[in-house]
């Protein structure tokens, strides 16, 4: 191994745990990161250093579930260091189940989320010689309402097949409620985002019913008794504030997930007419739970 690549793997490591991600990080090979924490700038000497004997390859976690407890709770990556990161390779990393992994004392063995794995494979391909951690990290934060759809879809069907239950059911819209959806781009929150907060204010002086999901991509549900021409008309005048949506979209949503979310209604009446702000799991239980339903509302096919 490069004496170069081991202060770097090791910087990289050190650098995370002095930033936000410092309660997120557990080491798995606590023996070999204190090795290569004593390989200083000196052994990266002029004219070529001589190579480390390394067999193993510095491997660690990072909790999901610890920075975004609401979206991401079961998301573990695994990263490993190949010896020649970061000169010559990207990191290699696993999307895993924290409650396999805590259930299990072989990672190998762990039920993984095979889909965001190879998302992000495919995202890191293009930074070979870079520091990727923080990379990753980013893409995880810009995606992380949607990095585990496909999974736990999957999972849900697998699930369904197993019980013998039909799809039939998918087409019942008993108990269900005509629902608009406007999708974005991107909605940032914060007061420093001013298109954003112009179109919170027109909602609620066009007293539109429904809530809005913060992030990428960005949504805005409307429920009754708002009609298509009031979420049409709004789309409308979200265009003169500079937030193109990409349609208005008719959904059915179930109203026991709309009253539990607290979409329109008397909860929206509490608020003071505003739109509820929502997270991907205030956004899972308006679905009623439904991943397939909540991946045709954030657009994700």
């Amino acid at each position: 191994m490069e004496p170069s690549n081991a202060v770097r793997q090791v910087e990289e490591i050190l650098t995370l745990k002095d930033q936000y991600y410092k309660d997120a990080i557990e080491i798995k090979t606590p023996q070999l990161f204190n090795r290569l924490s004593r390989v200083g700038p000196k052994s990266v000497g002029r004219g070529g250093a001589t190579l480390l004997e390394v067999k193993k390859c510095l491997s660690f976690y990072i909790s999901c579930g610890t920075l975004y407890p609401d979206e991401l709770d079961d998301l573990l990556l695994e990263f490993t260091f190949p010896l020649d990161y970061p000169s010559e390779s990207t990191c290699n990393v696993r999307a895993l189940s924290a409650k396999a992994v805590q259930n299990s004392s072989d990672s190998n063995e762990n039920e993984g989320y095979e889909s965001c794995t190879r998302q992000i494979e495919q995202y890191l391909k293009s930074f070979c010689g870079y520091e990727c951690v923080e990379l990753t990290l980013d893409w995880v934060a810009q995606n992380k309402n949607t990095c585990l759809l496909d999974d736990n879809s999957s999972k849900r069907n697998d699930h369904s097949v197993e019980g013998g239950s039909s799809d039939n059911a998918g087409d019942d819209r008993l108990g269900k409620v005509k629902c608009y959806v406007l999708r974005y781009n991107h909605l940032l929150e914060g007061p420093e985002h001013k298109k954003e907060k112009a179109m919170i204010d027109a909602a609620k002086k066009a007293r539109l019913q429904g809530g809005l999901l913060w992030g990428t991509p960005g949504v805005v549900v409307v429920v009754p008794p708002t009609t298509e021409d009031d979420a049409k008309e709004y789309a409308s005048e979200c265009r003169t504030i500079g937030k193109r949506a990409d349609g208005v979209e008719e959904i059915w949503l179930p109203q026991v997930g709309i009253d539990e979310a607290g979409l329109g209604g008397l909860a929206q009446q509490k608020r003071g007419g505003k739109l509820q702000e929502l997270n991907t799991v205030g956004l899972r239980s308006a679905c009623g739970g439904d991943e397939d339903l909540l991946r045709s509302v954030l657009g994700v096919r």
